[in-house]
């Protein structure tokens, strides 16, 4: 199974909204190019090289980098922002868009925590979790919950300002979330990077429970800790297989164009847009499946 959501994610241009599509990937493109080519910093990391090889100081003073390293570093850092938030947008305008498809095939059992947000439980009084889960495995199917009734499914939504809305809605929780990545991303540096994916598996959920499902930051992150229970070392694996596919086109126009600097990064942008998708797509099975329990049907 994993093989063929890795096979869907490829698929980055079935997309109802096409024209947002073809916007998203030419800002992808545009953002990667002004990155990696802007005649701007200091790209020579050479205090990266001296700290990997255990050279701390120099001339009896602390190796730091330039403040043109810093720059190139708050450039990729914003330019990666942004490609994020064009994922974002991408996933859940998938998920909108596959709703009408949604079935009770998968039902939601008793030890399921569902993405179902609590003010849709609210006026009732609940002794325990139990009595929730109970609640919402009686009442509140997969099908049921969509952000479209099924009237308005038939017709032309507005995927694309529902997404946009709720992802302005995110940007401080999205910013506080990339803060603690960063963090564990740094202590996990000396680890092996494991404590980082953990984390990021945990977490992997969040952005999409916040966005779509409507919950608080919270009990988004709480809902990605259950609804990624068992499932994380699978899509870990997933999404190596999906990165190791994309990696191969890049590496061979790299070797093609090994001469050609400028007309690599301009190839490199093209892929990088692609990735993006792929990776985004990849993400909003994953969470069709999990989270919301629907079946793999696109």
């Amino acid at each position: 199974m994993n093989f063929r959501v890795v096979t869907e994610s490829l698929k980055f241009y079935k997309l109802k909204s096409d024209r947002a599509v073809k916007v998203w990937l030419l800002l992808l493109i545009m953002i990667r190019a002004i990155v990696t080519m802007l005649p701007v910093g200091d790209r020579d990391f050479k205090f990266v090289t001296n700290i990997l090889n255990g050279e701390f100081l120099q001339n009896g003073e602390l190796i730091l980098p330039t403040k043109g390293n810093l720059l190139i570093i708050v450039l990729y850092a914003v330019g990666t922002f942004l490609a994020i938030c064009i994922a974002l947008l991408y996933a859940e305008v998938f998920i909108l868009e596959n709703e009408s498809k949604r079935t009770d095939r998968i039902r939601v059992g008793s030890n399921d925590i569902f993405v179902v947000p609590l003010k849709k439980v609210s006026g009732h009084d609940f002794d325990d979790l139990d009595q929730l889960k109970d609640y919402v495995k009686d009442n509140i199917a997969p099908s049921s919950f969509r952000r479209f009734s099924e009237t308005e499914s038939t017709q032309k939504l507005p995927y694309l300002k529902t997404a946009l809305r709720d992802l302005f809605r995110f940007i401080p929780g999205l910013l506080a979330l990339s803060v603690l990545l960063s963090m564990t991303f740094i202590v996990s540096s000396a680890l092996l990077m494991i404590p980082f994916f953990i984390v990021f598996f945990i977490l992997i959920f969040t952005p999409l429970n916040h966005m779509y499902s409507q919950n608080k930051l919270a009990r988004s992150m709480e809902l990605s800790f259950a609804q990624t229970n068992g499932a994380k070392l699978s899509m870990f694996f997933s999404f190596v297989i999906q990165n190791f596919i994309l990696n191969l086109p890049t590496n061979i126009f790299l070797f093609i164009l090994a001469d050609y600097y400028y007309s690599y990064l301009i190839v490199d942008a093209f892929f990088y847009g692609i990735r993006v998708f792929a990776i985004a797509r990849l993400y909003a099975l994953f969470y069709q499946m999990l989270a919301i329990r629907q079946p793999y049907s696109v």
